[in-house]
């Protein structure tokens, strides 16, 4: 009985803290299972190390490999189970294709080239060529002093004392 085989694609991204050695050791157990059980590798691409679009498992980062394989559905489940099973592996997605011209790849983008500015950008609340918006010049207009402290149409008034003392301990010129 021999089974259709199938186009398939492969995804799974590796702990950022592994050497380049083990990166490269644990995609050849992978394709070692694959052969194992009788795939044909088409393609195997390496994305390298890249950031995360969210935080897996307290990484920021991940080494993404891609592994095109024609193969029957029969090392599916195995290497389903070898990716779950892995401390190395924080995400896998195996998916099937009709077509060979369907296989994507990676697109190559500069690993992590201005992010700092990015950051930076965000952090002032807007991103290169938006205007920065000064607090209080968003959605909602920002309220004057005047209006602040108004209650029933008259000036809010508060009754404090201030009392200011010669304290020497608080005197740090004359030492």
């Amino acid at each position: 009985m021999n089974a259709r085989k199938n186009i398939y694609e492969t995804i799974f991204v590796l702990h950022p803290e592994l050497t380049e050695e083990a990166v490269e050791t644990n995609i050849q157990s992978t394709v070692q299972l694959l052969e194992g059980k009788g795939a044909e590798i088409i393609r195997i691409d390496r994305g390298g190390k890249r950031r995360l679009a969210y935080v897996m498992r307290k990484q920021r980062y991940g080494y993404y490999n891609l592994i095109h394989f024609r193969a029957t559905p029969e090392p599916l489940p195995e290497l389903e189970r070898m990716y779950r099973l892995s401390e190395r592996v924080l995400r896998y997605l195996t998916v099937r294709f009709e077509k060979e011209e369907q296989l994507t790849g990676f697109t190559r983008v500069p690993d992590d080239e201005g992010r700092d500015e990015d950051r930076d950008d965000r952090r002032r609340g807007g991103r290169r060529g938006e205007p920065f918006h000064m607090r209080g010049e968003g959605r909602y207009p920002r309220r004057g002093a005047m209006e602040e402290g108004r209650s029933n149409g008259r000036a809010r008034t508060f009754d404090a004392a201030v009392t200011v003392t010669e304290d020497e301990t608080l005197d740090d010129e004359s030492e």
